[in-house]
């Protein structure tokens, strides 16, 4: 009797002893840490061991994609915001306007990602390479080279998001697109591929923005199958957006991580 109380309070001290050692804060950058509750997580010790990319576009812009059904005549909308500096970006998914559904931290000088979904609360921390492409179009020697578009311009012109776009048919295979152009440099899309997951469920679909690659498209519409355009943009230095995560519970990649090794 005595011994197997002895193994079952050694066995409640090393259960208590797990739980108290995962409930230990998560470092994460500085930067990071206002956006969720005092306490969830630790500094990030600053890195600079090594040259990091760096975004050419620094500024922030929100998308709207619509995407039509033709067979249950339904249409579906999402929202992509962004905001970046030179090393930093956070990408917010909305599938109802105004209800964030997945937000992402990026710091490309210290490789490390944050990944905070609605569902179920949680901010999973981990090191930027488990969440980017394969195909990162930006990266230094990771350019995937597209053929231009073949354009013909319609003669039309409009403002989109405060900026004066031109029109043009773009010609691809058997598809022909309607695509508003604006001329600015440097482009607000070219630098996502490097930080963000776009190849992550409702992200690929957005991926259009980058084959473009210098080609700025603030509108395009592939008739009668998907709509995109750009609600907002600002370019130039701001602060970050302000994001309520006090009620997500911060945690390492390591803990999604089943036994047989796959998260």
């Amino acid at each position: 009797m005595i011994r197997n109380t002895k193994r079952f309070f050694s066995a409640l001290l090393i259960t208590v002893s797990c739980h108290i050692a995962n409930a230990q804060p998560i470092a994460i950058p500085a930067w990071m840490q206002p956006f969720f509750a005092e306490g969830a997580t630790t500094t990030l010790p600053a890195i600079s061991e090594r040259p990091v990319k760096h975004n050419t576009f620094i500024g922030s812009y929100t998308v709207r994609l619509t995407i039509h059904d033709t067979i249950d005549g339904i249409s579906q909308q999402l929202y992509l915001s962004a905001w970046q500096d030179s090393t930093r970006g956070i990408m917010q998914l909305e599938l109802l306007r105004g209800l964030p559904h997945t937000t992402w931290f990026a710091d490309i000088g210290a490789n490390m990602g944050v990944v905070a979904n609605a569902i179920g609360r949680k901010a999973v921390v981990s090191d930027l390479k488990r969440v980017l492409l394969v195909d990162r179009l930006r990266e230094p020697g990771k350019i995937r080279e597209f053929a231009p578009p073949r354009l013909e311009a319609t003669g039309s012109r409009e403002d989109i998001a405060g900026m004066p776009c031109t029109q043009y048919d773009l010609i691809e295979a058997r598809d022909t697109m309607d695509i508003w152009t604006a001329d600015i440099s440097p482009s607000p899309f070219a630098d996502g591929p490097a930080w963000i997951p776009l190849n992550e469920g409702p992200l690929k679909t957005f991926r259009l923005l980058f084959r473009f690659g210098d080609l700025v498209a603030f509108r395009f519409a592939l008739q009668p199958l998907l709509e995109l355009e750009v609600l907002d943009h600002h370019a130039g230095p701001s602060a970050p957006p302000d994001i309520d995560l006090r009620h997500y519970t911060v945690i390492p990649v390591s803990d999604l991580i089943t036994p047989n090794g796959r998260p």
